[in-house]
């Protein structure tokens, strides 16, 4: 008996570490964002139609004035979408709050204060990625890490800095 409950305990404990280390978007939840707004991460990404919480990079988000969430499976679709507000069928005027990941802490972060990593080994579903991060020299590290070719800030990415025609695109299954 006193095995059986050394081993229940210890199992216990060792799935409250599990959970403890999961990063607040893991798959399925609704999360805060920054401004009280709600995340579900188990909504499809408008861009490529993976779910939100599926990928490494970490889930980003546009917040609209009425109040209606865009959730995006990392920064390059986020940036695929506000750089073709005509494809997406949005005003860009109508934006309250853009968010990122911070990929070193996984929290999110304002989108527009964040420095990106561009064009590094480090891909998304989509192709390259912008990978965010509140800190610059966090961001030089990965880059230099992950074989990057710029940090950069909000105001210049690019879609050819996304372009997956200069990388691979990896298959995925909807």
């Amino acid at each position: 008996m006193v095995q059986y409950l050394r081993k229940t305990t210890h199992l216990f404990v060792m799935f409250s570490l599990m959970l403890v280390a999961l990063p607040q978007w893991s798959y399925g939840d609704s999360v805060d964002l920054p401004d009280g707004s709600k995340l579900d991460t188990a909504a499809a990404c408008p861009v490529c139609k993976m779910k939100v919480g599926a990928g490494e990079i970490g889930p980003a988000a546009v917040v609209f004035q009425d109040g209606k969430v865009v959730p995006f499976d990392g920064g390059g679709d986020l940036f695929r979408y506000l750089l073709s507000p005509s494809k997406y069928g949005f005003t860009p005027s109508n934006i309250k709050a853009i968010f990122v990941t911070d990929y070193g802490t996984k929290k999110f972060i304002d989108a527009k204060s964040a420095y990106y990593v561009l064009g590094s080994n480090l891909t998304g579903g989509m192709g390259l990625e912008a990978i965010a991060f509140s800190r610059k020299e966090d961001a030089e590290k990965l880059k230099s890490e992950r074989k990057g070719t710029r940090v950069t800030g909000y105001t210049s990415v690019t879609l050819n800095d996304l372009q997956t025609g200069k990388k691979k695109m990896m298959k995925m299954k909807h």
